[in-house]
């Protein structure tokens, strides 16, 4: 599809452009495990366990990166992305907080990502009964085009191991329209070249390319998907529906990613019933549910964790799933 120039001087930049979150999050999970938030300049031990966050007692709507971190050291940090912050964010995120501080005990930190518009002054939410301030990352204050050069030059000395870091490169800086553009694809062709080399995963360009398409108009981004589809990440496309996603605002796609979204779905909501029922204990049976690919059991095993009160009973249930391919009557 060509770029007309109505295109490329769109002043809108692609903002109208609608993201499939949801793939972009549990693409960044993979890529933050084993990973600190040195990226983010935040200090914490490396990442053990990465999942979404979506408040049972909140309607959610808006399409956002939103993920919940836990470190080597136990310590909880939920991730949000937010374009164009306002007070009015500030209040959600308070809301998302102590719904999460709830769940999970009051030691969660918040970091807000916010890029586009930043509200100026004081980011913080304050009434008589207390203030919440959260990590505000302002990525309008950070050089986008100068950070990409920097990268680059760690990459060819061998020093560059914070990768997470490229999918958000494309939010650094406060250009608008073609000067905005040009830095998404120069971020895109340099990811290109890395996963070439075998130096990135498929998952971190792709990732990168999603979370970038409100920043440009449709005919770069269709421009771009067309250029990185010819790589050998067609399996990746299909798996996760994204052909169809950006042909139709990065929807779901095809039936397989319909499926594997149905799946993890399912594997979320176990995991955050557990997390209700038996407490903190919980999470460390994350990684053998995210074993499980098989509907029927997960729903099976999501009716027992609804009255299960103990982490040994629902292990016991567990290894009873692993010794017989259907669910224990």
């Amino acid at each position: 599809m060509p770029t007309t120039k109505k295109a490329r001087d769109n002043p809108k930049h692609g903002l109208e452009t609608a993201q499939n979150y949801d793939i972009v999050t549990k693409w960044l999970a993979e890529t933050f495990r084993g990973q600190t938030l040195e990226a983010l300049g935040i200090k914490s031990a490396r990442i053990t366990e990465v999942f979404g966050f979506e408040p049972v007692d909140i309607n959610v709507t808006a399409e956002r990166v939103d993920l919940m971190l836990r470190d080597e050291e136990d310590t909880l940090f939920h991730l949000e992305e937010q374009r164009n912050l306002r007070t009015a964010d500030l209040y959600r995120c308070a809301l998302y907080h102590f719904s999460a501080a709830s769940q999970w005990g009051t030691a969660v930190t918040d970091i807000i990502m916010a890029s586009g518009e930043v509200m100026a002054g004081k980011k913080s939410v304050t009434t008589k009964s207390g203030t919440y301030t959260p990590i505000i990352i302002d990525f309008t204050q950070r050089d986008g085009a100068q950070r990409l050069r920097e990268i680059r030059e760690s990459v060819e000395a061998g020093t560059f191991d914070q990768w997470v870091e490229l999918v958000f490169v494309p939010l650094y800086g406060t250009e608008t329209g073609l000067a905005r553009a040009r830095l998404v694809e120069d971020v895109i062709h340099f990811e290109k070249a890395l996963y070439q080399a075998d130096i990135i995963s498929e998952r971190l360009l792709a990732a990168t390319l999603i979370m970038s398409n409100k920043l440009i108009d449709k005919a770069r981004l269709y421009a771009l998907w067309e250029e990185i589809k010819m790589l050998d990440i067609l399996e990746i496309a299909e798996e996760k529906g994204i052909e169809k996603g950006i042909e139709k605002g990065i929807e779901k796609g095809i039936e397989k990613g319909k499926t594997l979204g149905m799946v993890v779905a399912m594997q979320d909501l176990l995991i955050d019933t557990l997390l209700e029922t038996c407490g903190i204990g919980a999470s460390a049976l994350s990684k053998r549910i995210r074993l499980l690919a098989d509907p029927d059991v997960l729903k099976g095993l999501h009716r027992e964790a609804l009255t299960c009160r103990s982490v040994p009973e629902f292990e016991s249930l567990l290894q009873q799933v692993a010794e017989s391919p259907r669910m224990p009557a």
